[in-house]
């Protein structure tokens, strides 16, 4: 049995110190909501794909990453510089449904938030197609009507 080629161990170093870099930035993040958000992503992106084997494909997703990094670097420092003024308020709304992200440059594989949501979109689609439609007859439970008394 071979052990992991030489081509292989230099990707896997270069995945851990992206990771490692990530997860720095997202601490160093200038507030607590930014950096859990941060955190959180880099995580489940990376737990999502540790069992992806093609080398080509992990290449582009070290691509992304390195991406990624500079894109939080210059989202850190413009956020600690606007938290320096004590009179700025920034409304961040997580929650609110995104527009899938496109790019002609690079397209990697989707982020966690992206496949959450729209995990939860096929479970809501899923549960309103289940719902009867049917009313409630005449006289049944859950029938009302102004008709007669009761």
């Amino acid at each position: 049995m071979t052990g992991p080629s030489s081509a292989s161990l230099f990707q896997t170093k270069r995945v851990l110190g992206l990771y490692k870099k990530l997860l720095k930035i997202g601490k160093a993040m200038p507030t607590e909501t930014r950096s859990a958000l941060v955190l959180s992503r880099v995580k489940a992106d990376f737990r999502a794909n540790k069992a992806e084997k093609d080398p080509q494909e992990i290449e582009n997703m070290i691509q992304l990453a390195e991406v990624q990094v500079d894109n939080l670097e210059i989202q850190r420092d413009h956020l600690t510089e606007l938290a320096k003024n004590p009179n700025l308020i920034i409304p961040v709304d997580i929650y609110k449904d995104a527009k899938p992200r496109t790019s002609r440059f690079m397209k990697g594989p989707p982020l966690s938030w992206e496949r959450k949501a729209a995990q939860e979109a096929k479970n809501r689609t899923r549960q309103q197609q289940q719902q009867p439609t049917e009313k409630p007859r005449h006289g049944s439970p859950g029938h009302s009507c102004n008709n007669h008394k009761h």
